[in-house]
């Protein structure tokens, strides 16, 4: 086989997303909650949630555009005016393999980890909360990460005198595959 035979080779075959070495099975589910005056709550809530190998990295994405609160005019101001989706469509958490531990068969894990988190086009340093539980080749994850919004240039939700507090926190859940 040629030299040029085997680059097309492998390009075909590392193309299919079914032979990732990480793969998302079932649902998902991503979340923020901030905090206001008087016990205001503003929870975001999406399903869609992806999964890519980054070679000794995955990393973890939610796309933002359908992050849904439960008033249509306030998705639209946090869509456009807060995290602006259109310059900014993803929030990404990349976490060396090496910093988690992976459970065995029919066991759970839980820890912190070090990852980088980008949000709102900038890249910080974060570290997060996770569990994993493994039943049979599956692996159910769950895992939290605070952070405060300014530092990722995000100016702070603000309504009618109602302003969120900048500190909020992120939730996610979902389950994959490893080969």
């Amino acid at each position: 086989m040629s030299k040029r035979s085997l680059v097309v080779a492998l390009a075909v075959l590392f193309s299919f997303p079914s032979l990732a070495a990480v793969q998302k099975t079932g649902t998902s589910d991503a979340s923020f909650t901030g905090k206001g005056p008087a016990g205001f709550k503003l929870e975001g809530k999406t399903q869609e949630l992806n999964l890519q190998d980054a070679g000794g990295a995955v990393k973890i994405i939610v796309p933002l555009a359908n992050l849904k609160t439960g008033i249509d005019l306030r998705d639209k101001h946090m869509r456009e005016k807060y995290l602006e989706v259109q310059k900014h469509p993803d929030a990404v958490l990349e976490v060396p393999w090496s910093a988690i531990t992976l459970p065995e068969e029919g066991k759970s894990l839980s820890g912190k980890a070090k990852g980088k988190m980008t949000l709102h086009g900038k890249t910080k340093d974060v570290t997060f909360s996770y569990t994993v539980k493994r039943t049979g080749a599956t692996y159910a994850a769950t895992g939290s990460v605070p952070l405060n919004i300014k530092e990722f240039d995000i100016n702070i939700p603000s309504y009618l005198g109602v302003t969120v507090k900048p500190d909020i926190e992120t939730n996610v859940a979902f389950s994959f595959t490893k080969s």
